[in-house]
């Protein structure tokens, strides 16, 4: 009789055990799920895949904001081709804009005779092209904005242009350029607001 005593005794007690420890989980888990979220929303893996941006963990890195391509532009390509463009490891000055439709840096020459020749230079290339920059120009330094209206977005004739850009760059004799000025910034935007919708093409 005291052995059967002692055996419900210590079932008792472990029964007890267990579900106070159960119960402390539960709590534990509880106060986890009020603190944080319990999923985490993935980016759309087509937006990760085009990114430059994104890290080996699926996150954004500083950057403001992914590249927009225009549609029917080839992502793997306009990657590959972007990424040195806005590296500054690798050398790249051009940065994405703020919404991610185009890419845009500032070019210093030593003189305005200088400065004209390389946008005469950029002319000719984007008349070759049929695609023209969104730019301004003060004294020796003109700001350049590669991007496509139409459709919406960076395309390839963006990054290829760009590329161009810095060749002539070279040749001109570019000089090391103070950060890009909201003025020059601004007076391109200003230009680009009433400029119309000049990547459609015009009917004949």
């Amino acid at each position: 009789m005291l052995r059967t005593l002692r055996r419900n005794h210590n079932r008792i007690l472990r029964t007890t055990t267990t579900a106070a420890a159960a119960a402390t989980t539960a709590r534990a888990a509880a106060a986890t799920s009020s603190t944080r979220p319990t999923a985490v929303t993935a980016m759309p893996s087509d937006v990760a895949h085009a990114s430059p941006f994104f890290g080996a963990v699926g996150t954004f890195s500083t950057m403001p904001m992914p590249p927009s391509f225009s549609a029917g532009t080839d992502k793997d390509v306009a990657t590959e081709a972007l990424r040195p463009l806005i590296t500054p490891d690798a050398g790249g000055k051009w940065a994405l804009t703020a919404d991610g439709f185009g890419i845009e840096r500032s070019f210093k020459f030593a003189t305005f005779n200088k400065t004209w020749e390389f946008m005469n230079a950029v002319a000719a290339e984007a008349k070759k092209s049929k695609h023209h920059p969104e730019w301004s120009n003060v004294y020796n330094t003109t700001f350049i904005r590669w991007t496509t209206h139409s459709p919406k977005g960076l395309s390839s004739k963006d990054l290829d242009l760009a590329a161009t850009c810095d060749f002539l760059a070279r040749h001109f004799g570019e000089v090391e350029a103070d950060k890009t000025s909201c003025e020059l910034a601004g007076l391109a935007d200003t230009v680009a607001a009433t400029a119309g919708d000049c990547c459609v093409p015009k009917k004949k």
